[in-house]
């Protein structure tokens, strides 16, 4: 889409499950894969606990805490791409098939605007943003001494013993520097990040599959994930999904409990959430990714930026927060040639930009979902999108630049 016409592809416009029943043409069915399909899954992104399995992060029983406004105009920002394209700001948000935005600034909300199927009250699936929810869990447990970073992994989930993960340590899985023989990219359908989709239950089934292959979940899977016999944990990093999944079992193994309770116990009966979140489950009950609605994304986007303090409760350990905010080694980043993304690092489960002197944390997933968090101008940008393709680099020529040109008129502004 070369302009800012938010009507294309839009659900609503397209008619997606509407009506009583919606026509036959115009449902969406998990099962049949119509949910990820195109442009359907512009529909199915705020709609997925319709369609799949989900377990609830409660919010508590007190009243939510509302976000102060302030709100401001951001309709004369212009955006040059990296590809020296320039943008208004709807042409920007169009382009990258924004779904909701949120601009904090000093815990004000300074812009909030939703488009396609979401809305205020909508739980919009935050993808792989999620991992920097369970980095921040891990990092707690390791920091209350109920997990040791330098623990290899299969001392504490011995069915991993003979996986990649048999000589790894915690941090090795945390940092994404763990070496493994993994073909993954959501571009190619022959890919193996497919067939392990489908055992994190957020795939359907493929109908010729053997009656093993439809049943597993993700813990059946993993053990089956071969360490790549050329190369040496630690030696670079490496995004790879498989790693997300190890990092819950380890969360869940060492706390006894459940990712889904722990974060409700931990974080959302405290910020003062307006929704409860959730997470969608494989078949054995196991968390994969999770829903929230923007404001309340974009509120742990702000316990995070305060130093996990919230009302004046420390609800992560300023330890956590320190180790976070200090990176990882751009080095060793530096070898997954990124290339859209120069100067970063990947510390915890988060991705740490490092520019002008100061370092961001970002959450990223597909699909353009994102929440960046610079403290030291007390800024966080919370987004959902449904973009078309998976790869969240495929929006960076845009939504990098947009950052950058929210923060220069944000402290223009002061």
């Amino acid at each position: 889409m070369t302009n800012a016409d938010r009507t294309a592809d839009d659900p609503v416009n397209e008619g997606w499950m509407q009506g009583f029943p919606p026509i036959k043409e115009k449902r969406i069915r998990f099962e049949a894969s119509s949910f990820y399909a195109w442009p359907q899954l512009r529909w199915s992104f705020s709609h997925l606990e319709e369609l799949m399995p989900t377990k609830s992060v409660w919010r508590g029983s007190g009243a939510s805490k509302p976000l102060p406004y302030n709100l401001q105009s951001f309709s004369d920002v212009t955006i040059t791409t990296t590809r020296g394209e320039k943008l208004t700001w709807d042409e920007a948000l169009s382009q990258t098939y924004a779904d909701g935005l949120i601009i904090l600034h000093r815990g004000e909300i300074i812009y909030e605007e939703y488009f396609s199927a979401t809305g205020p009250h909508t739980r919009h699936v935050i993808q792989s943003a999620n991992k920097s929810i369970v980095g921040v869990i891990a990092e707690s447990l390791i920091a209350e001494g109920r997990l040791d970073a330098e623990a290899i992994v299969s001392t504490i989930i011995p069915e991993l013993q003979d996986s990649a993960y048999g000589d790894a340590s915690v941090q090795q899985v945390l940092d994404m520097l763990i070496s493994m023989d993994f073909h993954e990219d959501y571009l190619d359908p022959a890919s193996e990040i497919w067939r392990f989709h489908r055992a994190t239950g957020m795939s359907p089934r493929n109908p010729n599959e053997n009656a093993e292959a439809a049943s597993e979940a993700v813990a059946d899977v993993l053990p089956r994930v071969k360490k790549d016999q050329d190369q040496d944990h630690g030696h670079a990093f490496a995004y790879r999904e498989p790693n997300i999944f190890v990092l819950g079992w380890i969360v869940r193994r060492a706390a006894g409990q459940d990712i889904t309770s722990q974060l409700s116990e931990r974080i959302w009966q405290h910020i003062g959430a307006e929704h409860d979140g959730y997470y969608l489950l494989d078949g054995s009950g196991a968390e994969s990714s999770s829903g929230f609605t923007l404001r309340d994304f974009a509120r742990f986007g702000e316990l995070v930026r305060n130093g996990g303090v919230n009302d004046g409760k420390q609800l992560i350990p300023a330890t956590v927060i320190d180790k976070i905010f200090n990176g990882g080694d751009p080095e060793l980043f530096a070898k997954a040639k990124f290339q859209s993304l120069p100067n970063w690092s990947y510390k915890s489960q988060w991705w740490m930009r490092h520019i002008d002197g100061r370092t961001c944390a970002v959450a990223r997933g597909a699909h353009g979902q994102v929440l960046y968090i610079d403290p030291e101008n007390d800024l966080v940008v919370a987004r959902v999108g449904s973009f078309p393709k998976a790869p969240s680099t495929q929006i960076d020529h845009v939504f990098l630049p947009t950052l950058d040109e929210i923060t220069r008129k944000v402290m223009g502004s002061q």
